[in-house]
């Protein structure tokens, strides 16, 4: 059983490998926790961090036990969505949250539907993964990590330039 396991996953692994561009948004698949690296180019923390206790999203230098925020449980959303729930160890609102009316991005309580920016459509973002907020109010839509200074908001396109706007996908 084991040895069927392993080859199994080993197998599913490889196929990622060899899959161009949507082989990165295989990897938030409802049930997986993972970790969320931005890939922008200036120098600075580059992991996605919830902050439960202040409700707040930033940036963390690393994924160690400081930071325990910066591991994400994917949930399925329905309708194609996914809401990004975070597993930090102190009490606090989970949802990774984006507040397109402003352009920023926290963490809510719940789904229910006051909180439409917890849901979030998986994009290509050339090589890697783009989250595109799904909230009902018009505004900036892609989740943008801003090394310069460690914080987290929302960018109105993919372009420069917002190259923090696309994330590695790690799985945790």
């Amino acid at each position: 059983m084991r040895r069927r396991t392993f080859l199994t996953i080993f197998a599913g692994a490889s196929t990622c490998l060899l899959v161009p561009g949507s082989a990165h948004a295989q990897a938030l698949v409802p049930g997986y926790v993972v970790m969320l690296r931005c890939l922008g180019d200036i120098a600075g923390p580059p992991w996605l961090d919830g902050r439960t206790l202040e409700g707040s999203v930033g940036l963390a230098p690393d994924t160690g036990p400081r930071h325990s925020g910066t591991r994400w449980q994917v949930v399925d959303a329905g309708g194609g969505a996914i809401a990004l729930r975070c597993l930090g160890n102190i009490p606090g609102p989970p949802w990774l949250d984006g507040h397109t009316s402003e352009g920023s991005v926290g963490l809510a309580p719940g789904l229910g539907p006051q909180y439409t920016g917890a849901r979030w459509q998986v994009a290509d973002g050339g090589g890697a993964i783009a989250l595109r907020c799904l909230g009902t109010i018009p505004g900036p839509r892609w989740l943008d990590g801003r090394t310069a200074n460690s914080t987290v908001g929302l960018a109105p396109n993919l372009s420069l330039p917002y190259t923090g706007a696309r994330w590695q996908v790690v799985q945790a």
